[in-house]
C-alpha cells in the first residue's frame, strides 16, 4: 500500500496551488502570526471595511478570527517554520508560509485515505479491490479538489474517518480512547461536528453493555472531549465573551426548516451547488445498500446518521453553498462517508464493477477540471452576465468550469470572449489583472509567472498532461486483477 499512498501524494504535489485561496485561511493564519509575535489572538481585520460586530468585544473592541480554534494547531507551527526559514535563507516570510501552508491538507488527506482503505477491509472489502477503492476515492470525487486547496475540509475529513475507523476495530480495547481524540479534534475544527457525537455515545454504550466495559469506555471516550470542550468554551469567553459565541456571528444560528424547504434538491441534484454532479461516482453505493443493512447493521446506523444528519443540518443553513467554493463545500465531508458503502461492491459481480467503472469514468474528467481552475474563478467570470433577470441565462459552475478549461486549453492570457461562454454578449472580459487567474491553478504555473511568464499557458498544459499520464498510470497498475480476487 505504501507505493500507492506513494504516487497519490506524487500527484496531489504536482496539483497544489502553492498559495491560499481562501478568506477563512487568512483569518486563521493572522490569527496564528499573533500568538507567535505578541502572544494574543486578536487580530486586524482581513477585510478593512468589514463590519465588524460580530468578532469584536464591545469592551475592548478587539478584533478576534472568527471560525475553530483547532487549525491553529497546524498554522502556528506553520508559521513558526516557515519564519526561520525565511530568516535564514531571504525568501519573503508571507509568500513562503502561503506556498507552505498550500499544501498543508496533503499529510491530512493521505492519513484519511489510509483511514478509507482499514475502513473497507474491516467491513469485508477484498484487501486489492480496497486500495483500488482508496485510489477511486482520492481521484475520482471532490475530495481531490480539496485536497490541493487551503480549504480545512480535508483535514476534517481525516479526523472523521478516523473516528469510524477506530470504531469497527473489534479488538481494539482502547479504541473509544482513540475515537475520543478524533472527535476532539474535529470539534475544535468546526463546532457543527458536535451533532455527530450521540450515535458514538449509543454504540459505546451498546458495546459496552454487552462485555460489561460500559464506564471503560464512557471514560475513555470523554479523555480527550471533555478537556477539548472546557478549551473552547475558554477561548469563545476569551474572545467574545461568550462560551456560546464561536466566532460565526448571527450565522451560527441561522439555521431555519425554511432554508431547508428552498435546498435541500439543491444540495443533491443542482450543477451549481448539488453533492451528486460533482461527484457522480457516490452513486455507487446505492446498489450495496442493502447487502450493507444485512450484513453490519451498526456501522450503517453509524454512517447513515452522520450522513443524514450533517446533510439536514447544511441545507438548513442560510448559506447557499458555503461561499466561493468549488460544488457544495459544506457537503464535502459526507462524500468519503458515502463512500464507505463500496465496502459491499463485488469486483466479481460483472453489475457491480460495470455500473462502479462507468461512473468513475465520468467523475474523472469532472476532478481534473476541478483541480485546474482556481476556486472562484468562474465566480468571478460570471459576474459580467449578471445583469441579466433570467437565472438560467448564464452557464451554471460546473457547464461554466468545463467551457473555461477548454479555453484554457489554447489560451492563457486570461482575457476571453463573452460569447464565449454566452452566445447573446460580444464585448471582451479581462480578468489578466489577477494574477493567479491566466494559466492553469498549479504551483508550477504560478512560479513560471516569476521566472519565465511566457510559458505559462506551455507548462500549465505540460503539467495537465504529466498528471493525467500518472493518473492512467495509477489507474492501470492497481486495478483490481479478477484472478486474485476471493
Amino acid at each position: 500500500m505504501k507505493y500507492t499512498l506513494f504516487w497519490i501524494t506524487l500527484i496531489y504535489v504536482l496539483t497544489a496551488k502553492g498559495h491560499i485561496e481562501i478568506i477563512d485561511t487568512e483569518y486563521s493564519l493572522r490569527t496564528a502570526y499573533s500568538i507567535i509575535e505578541r502572544g494574543s489572538m486578536s487580530i486586524k481585520p482581513v477585510v478593512l471595511n468589514l463590519d465588524s460586530s460580530d468578532h469584536n468585544t464591545s469592551e475592548t473592541d478587539k478584533f478576534y478570527s472568527q471560525y475553530g480554534i483547532g487549525i491553529l494547531a497546524i498554522f502556528v507551527p506553520v508559521v513558526g517554520i516557515s519564519k526561520i526559514i525565511s530568516s535564514l535563507s531571504g525568501i519573503e516570510q508571507t509568500l513562503l508560509t502561503h506556498f507552505i501552508l498550500s499544501f498543508y491538507n496533503i499529510p491530512f488527506a493521505i492519513l484519511g485515505l489510509y483511514y478509507f482503505r482499514n475502513i473497507l477491509q474491516s467491513l469485508g472489502q477484498n484487501s486489492e479491490v480496497s486500495n483500488f477503492f482508496m485510489i477511486c476515492l482520492g481521484f475520482g470525487t471532490i475530495f481531490w479538489k480539496y485536497v490541493v486547496t487551503d480549504f480545512s475540509e480535508v483535514t476534517q475529513i481525516s479526523l472523521l474517518l478516523g473516528a469510524i475507523n477506530f470504531y469497527l476495530q473489534k479488538y481494539n480495547n482502547n479504541k473509544w480512547f482513540y475515537i475520543s481524540f478524533h472527535l476532539s479534534f474535529l470539534v475544535l475544527l468546526k463546532l457543527v461536528y458536535i451533532v455527530i457525537i450521540p450515535p458514538f455515545i449509543v454504540l459505546a454504550i451498546i458495546e459496552g453493555k454487552t462485555i460489561r466495559l460500559i464506564y471503560k469506555y464512557l471514560v475513555q471516550g470523554a479523555t480527550f472531549l471533555i478537556p477539548s470542550s472546557l478549551l473552547l468554551m475558554f477561548a469563545n469567553h476569551a474572545r467574545f465573551g461568550s462560551i456560546f459565541e464561536t466566532g460565526y456571528g448571527n450565522a451560527q444560528s441561522a439555521f431555519s426548516f425554511s432554508y431547508f424547504m428552498r435546498d435541500w434538491s439543491d444540495y443533491i441534484i443542482s450543477f451549481d451547488r448539488g453533492i451528486l454532479p460533482y461527484s457522480p461516482i457516490i452513486l455507487a453505493a446505492i446498489i450495496v445498500t442493502p447487502i450493507f443493512y444485512k450484513k453490519n447493521k451498526s456501522a450503517l446506523f453509524l454512517i447513515s446518521y452522520i450522513v443524514i444528519t450533517l446533510y439536514i443540518l447544511m441545507s438548513s443553513w442560510i448559506g447557499w453553498k458555503g461561499g466561493y467554493c468549488w460544488g457544495n463545500r459544506n457537503l464535502v465531508p459526507i462524500v468519503p462517508v458515502i463512500c464507505i458503502l463500496w465496502s459491499f461492491i463485488e469486483w466479481k459481480n460483472l453489475y457491480h464493477r460495470q455500473v462502479f467503472l462507468m461512473l468513475l469514468c465520468i467523475s474523472i474528467p469532472v476532478q481534473i477540471i476541478a483541480i485546474s481552475l482556481k476556486t472562484h474563478e468562474w465566480s468571478v467570470l460570471s459576474f459580467e452576465f449578471s445583469d441579466h433577470p433570467d437565472p438560467f441565462y448564464k452557464p451554471n459552475e460546473l457547464i461554466g468550469s468545463v467551457l473555461l478549461f477548454k479555453e484554457k486549453l489554447t489560451n492563457s492570457s486570461g482575457i476571453y470572449n463573452a460569447n464565449y461562454f454566452v452566445p447573446e454578449h460580444s464585448h471582451q472580459i479581462n480578468l489578466a489583472n489577477y494574477d493567479s487567474f491566466y494559466g492553469f491553478n498549479y504551483w508550477f504555473v504560478h512560479a513560471s509567472k516569476m521566472f519565465t511568464p511566457s510559458w505559462v499557458g506551455f507548462i500549465g498544459n505540460l503539467t495537465l498532461l504529466i498528471v493525467i499520464l500518472l493518473l492512467a498510470f495509477v489507474f492501470y497498475k492497481f486495478y483490481p486483477k479478477s484472478s486474485t480476487i476471493n
